[in-house]
Order: structure tokens, then sequence, then C-alpha cells
């Protein structure tokens, strides 16, 4: 075993499963919009993006290394539903649909014509089945044989522009930058997708010889360590590369098109063949990771029942027909999803990244259900104006982060209501 090869090969696999689709259209529109603010947009974007799933993949290794084990502490119930739902967003519902419709819209349509969809898309989720159909060696298939074509051309576009920008910025059009990109940063779903992963991350280090849980644990984090830290600079050249143009390419184009207009303004003409390479690769890497990893998810939490090649099967057809609904509808689907579910999410994290053994579930669970309610009524009951008034009056609102004033209340006051209704409860047996 030779420990560094493997954190490097695993953590640029890991690099390629995360940087999908919306890791491509998402930073690029956003340094559009920053303009010259384009280093508040890239702390804002980190924030919920890069240090959230760092942190996420640290908790899930110290917490055990497996969803189950973070998720466990607040209830096996809760584990259990919070992960279908995030499997489900990461996977057939959001993620890997969007890969698809992504690589369509950005990868071939500006070169072969806009009139395909049904048949790339089908062709496209054909390739990824054969290529995840067998578990096995998925991870160092991805490292070894798709990353290195992925990094070489977006290290081109960003290189490139770093050199020769194709503009300088201007001012921004969003008032609020950081708060702006901390949103956009809740798209990629990198950080539900950090959490999910760690099954298939346990799965490669057991084929690789690695059977000790500390061992596990450290190269969990090293790999994990290794892909944000590339991911890192690779969002921040696609800001750059956005905010560059943000006084040439219109704030009205598409996410999509977006990208493929600042590309042009690098490369010219060829800049469509260099997104056309950027973008598929970029896609079928996450699409193929994401597969494996819902597939391996739904086998274990039915006992083997599910099978993994049924689950791949059945994933694989579930995203073929959604990502042919296309892009926009597919982020407006999700908005709501990754609204409610990352403030549970966050908080989660937090309390098994501080949890030194001895937290009580009565503190988990009361963080956790304060944050989902306020969070569901915050997003759900938006458009009524008494509801919105009220969730506006609360602190931290504006900067889309309401939910921690509940969050804190909930941790304080959920475990003295049980130790007041279990004193009560046992003085009446007593009588």
């Amino acid at each position: 075993m030779n420990r560094r090869r493997d954190c490097i090969v695993i953590g640029m696999a890991l690099f390629a499963m995360f940087f999908g689709a919306g890791n491509l259209i998402f930073p690029p529109q956003l340094g559009l919009f920053s303009g010259n603010s384009w280093l508040e947009a890239i702390l804002g974007f980190f924030t919920t993006d890069v240090v959230l799933s760092v942190f996420a993949i640290i908790a899930i290794a110290k917490a055990g290394g497996t969803f189950s084990h973070f998720g466990d502490k607040v209830g096996k119930g809760f584990s259990l539903a919070l992960g279908i739902f995030l499997m489900l967003t990461v996977g057939p519902l959001l993620a890997i649909p969007r890969t698809g419709a992504v690589s369509y819209e950005m990868g071939f349509a500006p070169i072969f014509g806009g009139n395909n969809q049904l048949i790339f898309t089908f062709v496209y989720f054909a390739l990824a089945f054969f290529f995840v159909y067998n578990p096995k060696g998925v991870l160092d298939k991805i490292g070894k044989w798709l990353t290195p074509t992925l990094l070489i051309s977006l290290a081109t576009i960003i290189i490139v522009n770093i050199i020769s920008p194709i503009g300088t910025p201007v001012d921004a059009i969003t008032d609020n930058v950081y708060t702006y990109a901390f949103l956009q940063g809740f798209q990629t779903v990198d950080g539900i997708a950090a959490v999910m992963f760690s099954s298939i991350i346990l799965l490669a280090l057991k084929e690789k010889g690695y059977t000790g849980t500390k061992t596990q644990i450290s190269m969990t984090i090293q790999s994990s360590i290794v892909a944000f830290s590339i991911i890192g600079f690779v969002y921040g050249g696609l800001i750059y590369l956005g905010a560059t143009g943000s006084g040439i390419v219109s704030t009205q184009l598409s996410r999509t098109d977006c990208f493929v207009a600042l590309v042009k303004n690098v490369f010219g003409n060829a800049g469509i063949w260099v997104v056309a390479v950027t973008v598929l690769f970029a896609c079928f890497t996450t699409t193929a990771g994401l597969i494996a990893t819902v597939s391996e998810y739904f086998m274990t939490i039915s006992n083997n029942k599910l099978t993994y090649r049924f689950n791949v099967v059945v994933i694989t057809i579930i995203s073929f027909v959604l990502a042919n609904l296309g892009v926009t509808n597919i982020v407006k689907f999700a908005g709501p999803m990754l609204n409610i579910s990352y403030p549970v999410l966050i908080v989660l994290v937090i309390l098994n990244l501080i949890d030194n053994g001895t937290m009580s579930k009565n503190i988990y669970r009361g963080t956790i259900f304060s944050t989902l309610i306020f969070t569901t009524f915050f997003y759900l009951g938006n458009s009524v104006e008494p509801i919105k008034a009220f969730f506006y009056s609360f602190p931290f609102v504006k900067y889309e982060m309401g939910w921690v004033l509940p969050a804190i209340a909930g941790a304080i006051s959920y475990p003295l209501i049980i130790k007041i209704y279990k004193l009560r409860l046992n003085t009446k047996r007593v009588k």
C-alpha cells in the first residue's frame, strides 16, 4: 500500500465526483454578477461549498464513517428519513438529471444543434450505466481515467484567463454579494454530496486494504483535503473568469449560456470545443459517482433486498427522464428542497464536530427539529405577508441564517423540557 498515492488518487476521484453540473454553471455567473467584488463572492461561495463540505466529511469520519453513525445521534427514524431525502436530492431527483441536462445544453447543443436532447441523454446515461454497473473500482476508474482530462481542460481555461483576462471587472449588480454567493453555494449540493459520499470512500479504502477504523478516518480526511484544494482553486478561477467578463457578457444570459459566452471570449470560436470537453467530463464523472453512491446506500439500508445493480437501473432510468426537463426547470424545482435541508445539515455537521461523545440525543433533537421547523415555515410561508413579517424579525435573516437563533434555543430548551417532563412523570408515579 502507498498511502500518499492512494490519497491522491481517491482525492482526485472525489474532486471529479463533486465537480459536476452545478459546479460549472454557478461560479461563472456568480462572478459575472459580482464584478469587482469577486473576492467577496469567492468567500461567500466557499463558506457553503468548500468549508461546509470539508467539515461534513470530517464530521462523518469522526462520527464513525457512515451516514448512519452521523444521523443516528438524533434517532434512527430521523437518520433514515434524512438519508433517503438527501440521497434522492443528490441522486435521481436533482443532481444526476442536472448533469445530463447541462451536458446537453453546454457540451452538445452549441456544436451539433438543439434538436436531439432525447437521443443525447439516452446515450449519456447508457454510458454511465455501463461505467458503474460493476461497483468494484469505481473511484479508481474515475480518478485514473477521467479526472486528468477534466483537470487539464479546467486549468487551461482558468490559467489562460489569469494571464490574459478577457476584460476588467465592473461594479457588482447585486447588493449583498456575500449573501448571494452564500446561497449560490447551496445549489452545487456539494455539502449534501460530501455527507453521502462517505460510503463509496470507505468501499474504495477497503478495496485497497485499509481496514482499520483510525486509518480509514485519516485517509478519508486527507483525500478530502486533496479534493477540495483542487475544487477551491477551480472555483476561484471560474468566479474570476465571470468577474473579468462582467463588462462584456450580458447578465441576462442563462447560467449555461453565460459559461459558454465567457469561454468563447477566452478562446474565440474554439471555445465551444473547450466547453464541450470540460462539461462532458465534469458532468460524466459526477453522474457515475452519484449513481454508484446512491445505489450503494439503498442496497445498505434495504439489507441487500434492493441490490446494487437493480438500484443502478432504476436510478439511471429516473435520471434520464428528468434530465429532459432542462437545466432551468431542474434548478427551480431544487430551490425549496435545498433551502430547507441545508440548514439542518449544517447544524448536524456542527453538532457532530463539537460532540466529544457525551452530548445527549435531546440536544441533537432540540437543535435539529427547531431548525427544521423554522426553515420549513420560513420558505413555504414566504408568500404570506404576516408570516413573512414574523420570520423577518429574527436576527441574521438578511444573511439567510435566521435559523441560528431557533437552533440555539432548541438546543437549550428541549433538554430542559424533557427533564421537567420526566420529573413530573416520576412525581406522579411516586404519589
